[in-house]
């Protein structure tokens, strides 16, 4: 800063604007960051450390009964409070040596007159009230007093000094230079403090106020996943109709790689600064880790620099309330039961479901191993795995598409069905089985169709299958038991066999005519000298004389057209030998069929009660007459048939151990 002479006197027009002369160099020591010139004051930022090292300045400046004249308070403020070094460095251009900041005009003595003129705050509440008037200052004058003095001439004979107070105005670069000493150091209102100097009215006006802190935001989460959240609204079909009878959303069910919850960071709050200029620090948010959120089948994943909660597995979503952690699991639980008022009709996509209330009547749970521990009165449909019913099944239904289906309790009135796998019952009543192997502690009253059936005790039953065994069967009161073995129908794999050996019979005599045309063709004695010749130069057995080698030419013209006869009816043979080769691989295999099929058809009955009549009942390869046959009709279909296929026992007590055995069929060539 360069030194300037101090003036003796200030001029009135720097009374009036409180403009003083500059104080010197020694009195205040600038630091490097500091440039002052012709153009005014700057702060070189690249060079500035913190807004403690500007800070510090100023306390000296002021301090030293200075000031900043023509000063931008809020770049002042600014450099006080808010300076950031690393946003600074953003500031500079690549070609720039500094980034300069102007906050002031000049720096001016804050003469002790000037300072007389500005009175005390009233600090309180976070604010800092002055009361604004007319200033006023002394004037001292001199006025001359003429005389004759003691030697008794004329002349200036004393000098009479008065003061007298004229009206003055305030500064607002000095206000803020007295505010400073006077404490107050940060949140001046510059347009209330300028409009209360130029207004000229008398009154207390907040001069400056503290600035409140800004309170952060907490981490948090966002759920993203729609399916996420249980919802009990009724569920809305395809055509835009309500299904009052279906949830919209009971068991969160969530595919593979679905994106679960989303972590929002937590936001720091903005400090604070007291009149005082002391700041005032907002807590810090408190933060979390999504890490102890993530429960098993899912993981944290970092995602455009976003965190995640990802599902690693389809299955079903489950909050763990002691650990607030988010799962996906194979098999959701429930202890609500099935009923309008809990869940209604459910539709699941997970592996696993096991329910320990009720399911009640008029309610359909339907996905893969379903198990349930209290009563069914519903239905419940299972795509696969097993459907394992603890207690018991009344009224209702119990349909796996592949897969086993066990009752432990009692089976009443009930649809047991299987199209691929096992049943067993423990006890069935009136009820209708289906099932590739059913086994059944006791039947009564019940419709049964299986391949493979084994029975304890069966009363008043209507049954159908290709093995059974009963160890104790009869009449339940007036109704007896009709059992029907499905024997093969053995006639369609004769029809089957007949017509290829017939084809095969068509075919040969065309195959050994055509062998015996080519033999003719190729038995010629001029082919055959061809054939010869034409395989030793193949071979390079041979070489031909120019002589030679025209008679060869003349031979291939002549037998040119028996080759081609030859060649054709090779082809024909060749097509010929093939379908019969076809033909006869397909005789075979169906003879394997028909011989397995001719195996396993037995009825065992250990004890014989009551009425109980057995008839044999065909099937054809593909199944037997009942398959296919909705549960509900099948026995209306099989007592239908009780009259047709041949009878094989009818009585009320005994024992049978019969077995299919297939008549001979004729021998085909």
């Amino acid at each position: 800063m360069s030194t300037e002479p101090a003036a003796t006197q200030p001029s009135p027009q720097q009374a009036a604007t409180g403009e003083t002369k500059r104080p010197k160099e020694s009195q205040v020591a600038l630091p490097p960051f500091f440039i002052k010139n012709a153009e005014g004051v700057f702060v070189d930022l690249l060079k500035l450390d913190s807004s403690a090292s500007f800070h510090a300045v100023a306390e000296r400046i002021f301090s030293a009964n200075a000031y900043f004249s023509g000063l931008d308070y809020d770049a002042f403020s600014r450099l006080l409070y808010g300076f950031d070094p690393a946003e600074a460095q953003k500031l500079k251009k690549p070609t720039e040596t500094a980034v300069l900041v102007r906050f002031a005009s000049d720096i001016v003595v804050f003469r002790p007159e000037r300072r007389t003129l500005y009175k005390s705050v009233k600090l309180a509440n976070g604010l800092a009230n002055y009361f604004f008037e007319t200033p006023y200052r002394e004037v001292e004058t001199e006025e001359p007093v003429y005389g004759e003095g003691a030697d008794g001439a004329y002349g200036l004979i004393n000098v009479v000094k008065s003061t007298s107070l004229v009206p003055d105005k305030l500064n607002f670069d000095e206000f803020v230079a007295d505010m400073w000493m006077k404490g107050v150091r940060y949140g001046i209102d510059q347009n209330a403090v300028k409009a209360a100097i130029d207004g000229g009215k008398s009154g207390f006006v907040a001069a400056a106020r503290r600035l409140d802190v800004v309170l952060g935001k907490a981490a948090d989460i966002q759920e993203l996943a729609e399916e996420i959240r249980r919802d009990d609204a009724p569920a809305r079909l395809a055509d835009g109709r309500i299904d009052l009878s279906q949830f919209k959303n009971r068991f969160p069910q969530i595919n593979k790689g679905a994106q679960l919850i989303k972590k929002i960071p937590l936001v720091l709050g903005k400090t604070g600064y007291d009149i005082s200029g002391h700041p005032i620090k907002p807590p810090i948010p408190k933060d979390l880790n999504l890490a102890n959120l993530a429960g098993p089948g899912t993981a944290v994943e970092i995602i455009d620099g976003d965190e995640f909660i990802v599902s690693q597995q389809d299955g079903f979503l489950s909050f763990d309330d002691k650990t607030n952690q988010i799962s996906i699991v194979e098999k959701i639980v429930s202890r609500d039961g099935v009923s309008a008022r809990t869940t209604g009709n459910l539709v699941l996509t997970g592996e696993q479901f096991e329910e320990h209330g009720e399911v009640q009547e008029k309610r359909t749970v339907e996905g893969n191993s379903i198990t349930i521990h209290a009563n069914v009165y519903g239905t419940i449909l299972s795509r696969g795995g097993t459907i394992l019913l603890k207690s018991n099944l009344v009224g209702g239904e119990a349909i796996n598409e592949a897969g086993e289906v066990t009752v432990k309790g009692l089976a009443s009135n009930a649809t047991v069905q299987t199209k691929k796998g096992d049943v067993k019952l423990r006890r069935a009543e009136n009820c209708v089985v289906i099932g590739t192997r059913v086994a059944i502690g006791m039947a009564s009253n019940c419709t049964i169709l299986a391949d493979e059936l084994i029975i304890q005790e069966a009363l008043g039953c209507v049954i159908a299958a290709k093995g059974i065994k009963i160890d104790s069967v009869g009449a339940n009161k007036q109704i007896e038991t009709l059992i029907f073995p499905l024997v093969p129908d053995l006639s369609m794999f004769d029809r089957q066999i007949n017509s290829l050996t017939t084809k095969i019979s068509e075919i040969e005599p065309t195959l050994k005519k055509k062998n015996a045309e080519m033999e003719k063709a190729t038995s010629d004695p001029e082919v055959r000298k061809y054939l010869l010749i034409a395989s030793k130069l193949k071979k390079n057995e041979i070489t031909l004389s120019k002589a030679q080698n025209s008679a060869f030419l003349n031979l291939t013209v002549m037998v040119t057209p028996m080759l081609k006869m030859a060649s054709k009816l090779r082809t024909e043979v060749t097509a010929l030998e093939a379908r019969i080769n076809t033909l006869t691989e397909q005789l075979n295999e169906l003879a394997e069929i028909k011989k397995t099929a001719e195996n396993g058809t037995y009825c065992t009955l250990g004890k014989i009660t009551g009425e109980t009549v057995v008839r044999a009942m065909s099937f054809g390869p593909e199944g037997d007459s009942f398959h296919g046959v909705p549960p509900k009709q099948l026995n209306t279909k099989m007592l239908g048939a009780s009259a047709l296929g041949e009878k094989i026992f009818s009585g009320k007590g005994g024992a049978l151990n019969w077995k299919f055995v297939a008549p001979k069929s004729p021998d085909h060539k």
